[in-house]
């Protein structure tokens, strides 16, 4: 009785987990990417499933509960591909994804037909391993066309990180090599709940440190696109800026009386920026950009920024 609180006590928390990672994600992250989303509730389902089936107690509550785990199970490597898609910047088209979206709801269908049709299971029976609900199967003709599916979607992930590794689509090779682990954890998982008979699925913890994993990448990957593009955005600003000052040199020979700090000042007015945005961005106060102002104009024979502006051909 015990082990099978302890094991049911696992799915649950599983399943809870899984639901946290989802909300929290949503509730957190600004930039959503919806396949994690779906990736996090399928993990949900299939555990919810799992857990179910762990307290099942005839054989009808058994196969709904092994339904609603499979539900999650199915469409989880569909939704984990679409993932790994989107952070190797590979393009999937509206009817490729159409054709595996099909795909998986068949192989639902298949896999949800037991207890109605012989296809997925000839038979089943309901026993308790340690007080523990198991469903004992006879395996139907179509039982293996789930292996397969499982296994060519894995090689599908592995060779969708392979392509973006060899077209260096992907950040760098360590974020490359994250993916690749995600893949392969599970698969050795998968595989070594073939050969051994356990009474528990280790899948559904290994599910949630492949969340862990893909929201951990993510992040990393988010971060480092927004430092690149600020990184971008602020080489492009100071390029602008010195074609500008150059220019405005050449042609308004007394914008050379100015000082270092006055000039900086000077291009901040040039972008537009009023004096509190000029105060923030270069950490001074706003009474001492209103004194710089007062100076450039003074300067320059101006005395205001209209007449700056029209004489740059700015306005």
């Amino acid at each position: 009785m015990e082990k099978t609180l302890n094991a049911s006590f696992i799915y649950g928390i599983d399943a809870v987990l899984s639901l946290l990672l989802a909300c929290g994600y949503c509730a957190v992250v600004r930039k959503k990417e919806m396949w994690l989303i779906w990736l996090y509730f399928s993990v949900f389902v299939a555990n919810i499933g799992y857990f179910a089936l762990s307290i099942s107690k005839t054989v009808e509550e058994a196969l709904l509960a092994n339904r609603l785990a499979y539900l999650g199970c199915v469409f989880l490597p569909l939704f984990m591909l679409m993932t790994i898609m989107k952070v190797c910047k590979v393009k999937c088209t509206t009817v490729v994804r159409f054709i595996f979206i099909t795909i998986s709801s068949l192989v639902f269908l298949i896999v949800a037909s037991q207890g109605y049709l012989s296809l997925y299971y000839k038979e089943v029976f309901l026993v308790f391993v340690n007080g523990m609900a198991k469903l004992q199967k006879v395996y139907g003709p179509l039982h293996n066309l789930y292996y397969i599916y499982l296994f060519a979607y894995f090689l599908i992930m592995l060779g969708v990180i392979f392509y973006a590794v060899l077209k260096k689509k992907v950040v760098s090779y360590k974020h490359a090599g994250l993916l690749a682990v995600v893949v392969l954890f599970n698969i050795a998982i998968w595989l070594v709940e073939q050969f051994i008979n356990w009474d528990f699925e280790f899948l559904s913890v290994s599910y949630i440190a492949c969340e862990l994993l893909l929201l951990f990448l993510y992040g990393m990957i988010q971060d480092y696109e927004r430092a690149m593009e600020q990184g971008y955005n602020q080489s492009e600003k100071s390029s602008m800026q010195t074609i500008d000052i150059d220019t405005i040199k050449n042609s308004w020979p007394e914008v050379n009386q100015l000082s270092n700090r006055e000039m900086d000042v000077l291009v901040q007015m040039l972008e537009e920026k009023k004096r509190k945005e000029i105060a923030e961005e270069l950490c001074i106060t706003e009474n001492t950009v209103k004194k710089h102002i007062s100076s450039i104009f003074a300067k320059l024979g101006i005395t205001n920024r209209n007449e700056l502006l029209e004489k740059i051909g700015k306005s």
